[in-house]
């Protein structure tokens, strides 16, 4: 296993390794580490999960009328107000 492969840089290529974004050689060194390592193997199991779970989320055409209806009127009762910073000195 390469000396650079700790859980942080782990950590930073998680999602492109779920996405299959890495080359083959970086997979499979994630994937040892991954399977090495319980805290890595907690956290991209929970990623993979969340990632599953918006997907499907997603994957509804359209919300419903109802709920359409219930979003553009809160839309609607949204008030913006401006923040100003100055510096004092």
């Amino acid at each position: 296993m390469s000396e650079r492969l700790d859980c942080g840089y782990v950590a930073e290529r998680v999602h492109r390794f779920l996405d299959g974004e890495l080359t083959e050689t970086e997979a499979d060194e994630l994937r040892l580490h991954i399977h090495a390592c319980d805290h890595c193997l907690d956290e991209t199991d929970l990623i993979d999960a969340l990632k599953r779970l918006v997907s499907r989320a997603c994957a509804c055409p359209q919300a419903p009328p109802t709920l359409r209806a219930k979003i553009v009127t809160e839309i609607h009762r949204v008030t913006f107000t401006r923040v100003e910073i100055r510096e004092i000195g």
